[in-house]
């Protein structure tokens, strides 16, 4: 595929928005599916981003004005267009435009995941005219975003990074007041998608399995107890380690049940090196609870299926108490 950078543009690779004249021609446009579009016209078969209500539909290539080279790279900016009617609005250029979302509004954003080595990123949005409302920089890679239906909120979600601020974090911004209105960690892991409730202030994270996570503008999750729980039964082993840490290993009764409840069904259900992290999770419950035999089991069954799992030196320690002392 050529890249449709260099038909609209020529060979000037520097970062600009174009605006088109409202005369611009009527495309012929095929929709592929599984989020692909063809454009004969521009030379152009690739990803795009299409409004709630189908007014707009945004276009973008992460290759060079010469369509040879895509991906990482130190130059050779991609290009995006914003289409209305199917025809093109404005149009322009960023290092390396990924993950494109377009609001009813005509609104749209991208994660520009940029040139050279390094983790680093830069979220981007843009108004109907394609006038930039926000470029955020980030050292982070950026891994997911999402958009308002209304073009007023966005979120983008970065990677792991060691020792930077941007580190594994939601960021939630305002793109009417171009700020950023909260960020926090994703204790909900990696996100499938988003919805916002702009007139109540909610947004919904979509995680594995579908589940909704509802957190306020402020950055809070609603019902977190609930969350909580609910992770717990399922045998989350990264929420049941931190409950447990922030019960200080003395969960109550109730609590204590529910999360052996919900070790036993990763035991039984989850893959081998889950098995084996729950089994010493379980160990580490019984552990604390002064049931030094029931540890003793659970690390044993950790150590046979992973014996790198790490509790080798705590099962030969309860190993010794537990035999009889010798006269």
């Amino acid at each position: 595929m050529k890249s449709f950078l260099k038909r609209i543009f020529g060979t000037d690779t520097g970062s600009k928005t174009k605006k088109q004249p409202a005369t611009s021609r009527i495309l012929e446009i095929q929709e592929l599916g599984h989020g692909l579009i063809s454009i004969d016209a521009l030379d152009y078969i690739g990803r795009y981003s299409k409004s709630p209500n189908g007014r707009y539909r945004l276009i973008w290539s992460d290759r060079n004005p010469e369509g040879t080279r895509g991906g990482h790279r130190y130059e050779g900016h991609g290009s995006w267009a914003l289409l209305s009617q199917d025809q093109i609005i404005a149009e322009g250029r960023l290092e390396r435009p990924n993950d494109g979302q377009v609001a009813d509004n005509g609104a749209f954003i991208f994660n520009d995941w940029m040139f050279g080595d390094g983790l680093k990123g830069r979220f981007h949005a843009f108004s109907v005219d394609g006038t930039q409302l926000i470029a955020k920089e980030l050292a982070a890679n950026l891994s997911s975003n999402g958009l308002s239906k209304d073009g007023r909120y966005a979120i983008c979600q970065t990677a792991n990074a060691p020792g930077s601020d941007d580190s594994c974090r939601y960021i939630l911004l305002d793109l009417e007041e171009a700020r950023e209105m909260a960020r926090w960690e994703p204790e909900t892991g990696w996100a499938s998608g988003y919805e916002f409730d702009s007139v109540n202030r909610r947004l919904f994270i979509i995680c594995e399995g579908d589940e909704r996570v509802g957190y306020n503008f402020e950055g809070k999750m609603v019902d977190r107890d609930g969350w909580q729980q609910r992770k717990i039964a399922d045998g989350d082993i990264n929420i049941i380690r931190k409950v447990f840490l922030e019960t200080k290993g003395k969960p109550d009764s109730k609590l204590r049940s529910t999360m052996i409840d919900g070790l036993y069904r990763t035991i039984e259900q989850g893959e081998c090196w889950q098995q084996a992290r729950a089994l010493r999770l379980l160990g580490e419950i019984h552990e604390a609870s002064d049931e030094p035999a029931e540890a003793l089991k659970a690390y044993d069954n950790a150590l046979a299926i992973d014996p790198q799992v790490g509790v080798s030196r705590r099962a030969e320690k309860l190993r010794k108490s537990l035999s009889p002392k010798s006269k």
